[in-house]
C-alpha cells in the first residue's frame, strides 16, 4: 500500500488490519483530549497515539516504519473495514 491510498483511507475513517512478519497491527480512530487520534499498535500491545498520517508514517516498530510496513506486503496481509 501506497501512501496516496493510506492517507485516502484514513480520510475516509477506514480501520486497517495487517500482518507484518507474523505479526497482526492495527490502524484505529478514537479521540483523547478532545482531539481526534490515530491509533497504531501490534495487536494487543501498547498504541502510539498521532494526529495526522505524516505523523503516523514515521511510526515505528523494530526500526521499520508504518508506511515502510505497509509498502512491503500484498493485498493479501491488507484488511480494510
Amino acid at each position: 500500500m501506497d501512501l496516496q491510498k493510506l492517507s485516502e483511507y484514513i480520510l475516509e475513517g477506514r480501520e486497517i488490519e495487517f500482518e507484518y512478519q507474523g505479526e497482526k497491527y492495527s490502524i484505529t480512530y478514537g479521540v483523547s483530549d478532545g482531539k481526534e487520534i490515530i491509533s497504531f499498535c501490534r495487536f494487543y500491545q501498547e498504541t502510539t497515539e498521532v494526529t495526522s498520517v505524516d505523523e503516523l508514517i514515521k511510526v515505528e516498530r523494530d526500526g521499520v516504519t508504518v508506511l515502510e510496513m505497509l509498502k512491503s506486503l500484498s493485498e493479501d496481509k491488507i484488511w480494510i473495514f
